[in-house]
């Protein structure tokens, strides 16, 4: 059995902050405070979760929140830990007082916190973000947007047209893809000179922008004239905001339903800052 040691052990007060710094709640351990310790860190963790609950750091002003929260708690237990050091003449060491029992605090720190995240990331809680890498949604998203997939959306329910979805590319489901619903199950679609036909009528799409006049034959490629085809049972017909350049259904086909990933729902950040909390539709 190991031995308790007694004397005239003073704090340092810059280790304390330190330690409490990589790991909230461990100077307070140093300083023979183990059940403060221990509250501190697990304030900071819960934290840690009601972040990945609530997706506040999803949103540019929940982070900005979330941050301003976390750096003054931080330093709050870090200047805890600092004055109790200095107050503390003597301290009776415990056994856990030992630099290897620091050590092994902040490692089962490290692997708690990347557990937690990875649950997360799991998609556990039904959201998921994504950046936008290219321009085939513009305007609606531009490249470099910030946005929030969720990934529950149609767990009871099918996607309707207009939906903006992420799904899994068809020819290699590795990638994930956004586009909009134009066209669902038993629909006819026809694409004649850029203008997009359902069942016959005209669909007016105010959200879609074209960078080229010109018009091209079916004959060339299916940009501009596509169709007549009928949308399979379980499957959609998707494109990109951007008609000219948009890779979607017009070349690839349909997007089985049990590639869905999810519904997109808004925008978190965006070099614009007044797209930031812009709802997607």
């Amino acid at each position: 059995m190991e031995e308790i040691e007694v004397g005239n052990k003073k704090r340092k007060p810059i280790v304390a902050a330190l330690l409490s710094i990589i790991t909230p709640g461990l100077g307070q351990v140093y300083n023979g405070q183990l059940k403060k310790g221990i509250i501190f860190y697990f304030v900071i963790f819960l934290l840690f979760v009601f972040k990945g609950l609530t997706g506040l750091q999803y949103q540019f002003y929940g982070m900005l929140g979330l941050l301003v929260i976390g750096i003054a708690f931080y330093l709050f237990i870090a200047g805890e830990a600092l004055f109790a050091a200095l107050k503390i003449k003597e301290i009776i060491l415990q056994p856990y007082n030992k630099w290897y029992y620091y050590f092994l605090i902040v490692i089962i720190s490290i692997g708690v916190n990347i557990i937690t995240e990875d649950i997360m990331k799991r998609e556990v809680l039904g959201i998921k973000a994504y950046k936008i890498p290219s321009g085939a949604m513009i305007p609606t998203l531009l490249i470099g947007d910030h946005i929030i997939v969720d990934l529950k959306h149609y767990r009871n329910d099918s996607p309707k047209k207009g939906d903006i979805i992420v799904f899994k590319y068809p020819e290699d489901e590795k990638k994930d893809f956004i586009k909009r619903v134009v066209g669902v199950p038993e629909d006819k679609i026809e694409i004649k000179d850029k203008e997009v036909f359902i069942n016959g009528e005209k669909l007016i799409e105010n959200y879609i922008v074209h960078h080229d006049q010109h018009i091209k034959p079916k004959e060339y490629e299916p940009r501009d004239n596509t169709g007549p085809i009928i949308v399979p049972p379980d499957s959609l017909f998707v494109m990109g905001d951007n008609r000219d350049q948009s890779y979607d259904s017009r070349y690839w086909g349909y997007v089985d339903k049990k590639q869905i990933r999810g519904k997109a729902l808004y925008i978190y950040w965006s070099k614009k800052t007044d797209r930031i909390g812009m709802t997607i539709k």
